[in-house]
């Protein structure tokens, strides 16, 4: 059976939190040899998409940091692999929202629910949604939908700091898996 293979990166941040990818993600990226690699958002700069693209087709969706993309890159991506609707999102979805969950988060503290709430009003129609933003990862299925977030290849969620990036198999027969992935 056919396996199309999907990097899942999120949040680089390069320059302003990290100098660079790390070179060992890359070579993960490389290793697994991934069919198309996408990045939920805040890149920073566009030099980041030009060195992933040396290693597979890339899509990207502008981040609430991605100022020098202006109209370059899309808010939200939708495409299919093997008939399965994706959605491609970073997840602050708008500037109000951006600032409203900014002051949640210094309230409550993070919260998932949030997001699960308000992306599918954004891809009614998408199976997958793959989105960042958070630097928290997450891989789970709930009401018929496969959401993913990768967290941070650079900067890791706020408790543990931990780096990752994911990956996700698109079988032919539409069956999708997600893993989560330590950066090292």
């Amino acid at each position: 059976m056919k396996v199309y293979k999907i990097g899942v990166i999120s949040d680089t941040h390069v320059p302003d939190r990290s100098a660079e990818i790390s070179a060992e993600l890359l070579s993960s990226l490389k290793a697994e040899k991934v069919d198309l690699i996408l990045h939920a958002g805040d890149i920073s700069l566009p030099g980041v998409l030009e060195l992933l693209e040396t290693i597979a087709p890339v899509k990207a969706v502008k981040g609430n940091r991605d100022f020098l993309f202006f109209r370059k890159i899309p808010m939200v991506q939708h495409f299919e692999v093997f008939g399965v609707k994706f959605a491609l999102m970073h997840g602050h979805m708008n500037w109000v929202v951006y600032w409203l969950d900014k002051f949640l988060y210094v309230f409550s503290g993070y919260n998932r629910d949030r997001y699960i709430r308000r992306l599918p009003k954004a891809a009614p129609e998408a199976r997958v949604i793959v989105f960042g933003h958070t630097h928290h990862a997450e891989s789970l299925r709930q009401d018929g939908i496969f959401y993913f977030n990768p967290g941070s290849t650079s900067y890791g969620d706020k408790l543990t700091r931990r780096r990752t990036w994911g990956i996700i198999e698109v079988y032919e027969d539409g069956q999708v898996d997600g893993k989560i992935m330590p950066c090292s």
